[in-house]
């Protein structure tokens, strides 16, 4: 039996006293047993050693942890250092990360502010957010559109010249893009593209920002690379076109 089970089991077991339901100590072990449930998932992910993702502000890439402290007592939730490891994690003091958990389609997502970084035990102390579970994730319709409507995307990356692209598949939060030849040296996770250019039928145009999630190197049956990117910052206007578009071929 692990952590959580053994905790909740004991609480559960000790929560009301007979004879003594307005007692002190009940009426602690109730509050306690409210805290232990509120904070379960955070609970079990620290006893069964679940790495957790954990996003920086708008740094660019995100990071992996474990919880290794739920502190009731002192409403602080501890997790380990960083990784990969970054320098300076005193600095860290005063922001605000997003710590995140994916469970089949559920997403566990707490936001919450650094306190401090402790240099003897490696760690980070953040604090206990207010509500903490599970929700399923935003789910988007994703079309195909490679071999039925072919569409075409001019994608300016910060630094080099445009990758000139077709579209495998898209949706109203981002698409998957073909490139020919190996561009792996020029990308990274989270990777900001200064602009996204995809022509729709009928000649519209939409543009947004993007920023790089996912990407893979294939040389059969041509040499290309694949790129999941999210579309950020467009318009609504554009947003409506995209929408349209991708209704119509949902219903075709």
């Amino acid at each position: 039996m692990g952590i959580f089970h053994r905790v909740l089991h004991r609480f559960s077991q000790h929560a009301l006293l007979p004879g003594h339901s307005d007692s002190p100590e009940n009426n602690t072990n109730k509050r306690l047993l409210a805290q232990i449930n509120r904070y379960a998932s955070l609970i079990r992910l620290q006893d069964e050693r679940q790495l957790v993702e954990v996003i920086i502000g708008e740094h660019a890439d995100s990071f992996q942890s474990m919880i290794v402290g739920v502190d009731l007592y002192n409403q602080q939730l501890i997790v380990d250092e960083f990784s990969p490891r970054i320098q300076n994690p005193a600095d860290l003091a005063g922001q605000t990360v997003v710590v995140r958990h994916q469970n089949n389609q559920q997403m566990l997502k707490v936001t919450s502010e650094v306190l401090e970084w402790d240099a003897t035990t490696h760690s980070i102390t953040l604090n206990l957010p207010e509500q903490v579970k599970y929700q399923p994730r935003r789910q988007q319709t994703r079309v195909s559109v490679m071999n039925t409507n072919p569409l075409s995307a001019v994608v300016d990356p910060t630094y080099g010249a445009p990758w000139h692209a077709g579209i495998d598949n898209i949706s109203l939060g981002g698409a998957r893009i073909l490139v020919m030849g190996d561009l792996r040296s020029h990308l990274h996770k989270n990777k900001p593209l200064r602009k996204c250019n995809i022509t729709l039928e009928n000649k519209q145009t939409i543009s947004c920002r993007g920023k790089v999630k996912a990407f893979s190197y294939h040389s059969r049956p041509f040499r290309r690379t694949e790129i999941s990117i999210k579309f950020e910052s467009m318009e609504n206007e554009d947003l409506f076109k995209l929408e349209d578009f991708i209704e119509q071929l949902s219903m075709a």
